[in-house]
């Protein structure tokens, strides 16, 4: 994070002039870009740098006289929220948004309260050689360098970006928290194991669906479903057994896979086939039986660095056997 370096900020406030009617915001480099500042304050008796990248909305509750005040007195971002059982009284204040600080032993910590966006990933990445991307098969934001090219989801280097954590300012991206990723993988003895009981409807069902056209589909699914307009994936239950068809048909609207309520009331909006609708429901099917029996994964751990593949089953971060929260 050679681009947030302390003594380049603590530079800054010495040749640099505050910005007009504030006198401890700065710029991070081009003062024209006043999205890019950061805040001069104290801690513990050192100065550190809040470094700023737009601005949010923080939201303060108020009492029916202090909205009427201001609301006298002309004041904006201020609004009254009427429900059945309650009145609500809220101001909104916009205010710099902080995504993370600079401190003199020259390492910066990621401290959002909310989440990073786009803008302030493309901040960042501006700061390192690498770049920061939200990657929801890797838990979420990660820093990246290197790799298979554009496109692609291969790196050399791969870290988890967590509230707290800490990267020093004289490297470009060394992390000095100890952390491990924790994954999952299939033990795939007891996931067949466990899925032996959906196996004969599994057969059925794709058997039916390969000989069936799409017409005959949709008009089969839209009486199912006017049966059935409650508890789809409890009603599929019901049937697996004795009607595969039905279940199928049952399971892919609980799941919302296939559209299939779509292609009835507009059937060339989209279009897909019978197999097709099947083949992926059996695969949402599988991903759902497994994350409801924890007893399928074997942990797998990523040491500090390490690079990890993209994972459908998700990622925990942890410090100090503790889970940490990624971004």
């Amino acid at each position: 994070m050679k681009g947030l370096d302390y003594k380049r900020l603590e530079q800054i406030t010495k040749v640099e002039k505050p910005y007009r009617g504030t006198t401890d915001r700065y710029p991070v480099g081009n003062r024209r870009h006043n999205l890019k500042n950061f805040f001069v304050r104290e801690e513990n008796g050192v100065k550190v740098f809040d470094v700023t990248y737009g601005t949010r909305h923080k939201t303060h509750h108020c009492t029916k006289e202090e909205f009427e005040a201001a609301e006298a007195t002309g004041a904006s971002h201020i609004y009254k929220y009427e429900y059945s059982d309650r009145i609500e009284y809220l101001r909104y204040e916009v205010v710099p948004y902080r995504i993370g600080t600079v401190y003199p032993e020259e390492y910066f910590q990621f401290n959002a309260e909310y989440y990073y966006g786009q803008g302030d990933r493309s901040f960042l990445s501006d700061c390192t050689n690498g770049w920061f991307l939200n990657d929801s098969r890797r838990g979420g934001m990660v820093w990246t360098f290197g790799g298979g090219g554009r496109g692609r989801k291969e790196f050399f280097r791969c870290i988890p970006i967590f509230r707290g954590m800490r990267v020093s300012t004289a490297d470009n991206f060394e992390v000095l928290d100890d952390y491990v990723v924790v994954g999952k993988k299939v033990n795939r003895k007891v996931g067949k194991d466990l899925l032996t009981e959906y196996e004969t409807f599994y057969k059925t069902a794709e058997t039916m669906c390969k000989a069936m056209s799409r017409d005959l589909f949709l008009e089969t699914a839209k009486e199912i479903i006017e049966e059935d307009d409650s508890d789809y994936f409890k009603a599929a239950e019901a049937r697996r057994d004795q009607a595969p068809l039905d279940a199928m048909i049952l399971y892919a609207m609980a799941l919302e896979v296939g559209k299939i309520d779509q292609q009835i009331r507009h059937p060339n909006w989209y279009q897909a086939e019978p197999h097709e609708i099947f083949c992926n429901l059996k695969r949402h099917m599988n991903k759902r039986l497994y994350k409801e029996h924890p007893e399928v994964f074997i942990p797998v751990h990523y040491g500090k660095g390490e690079a990890y593949p993209p994972s459908i089953w998700g990622y925990e971060v942890m410090v100090n056997g503790e889970v940490q929260q990624q971004y």
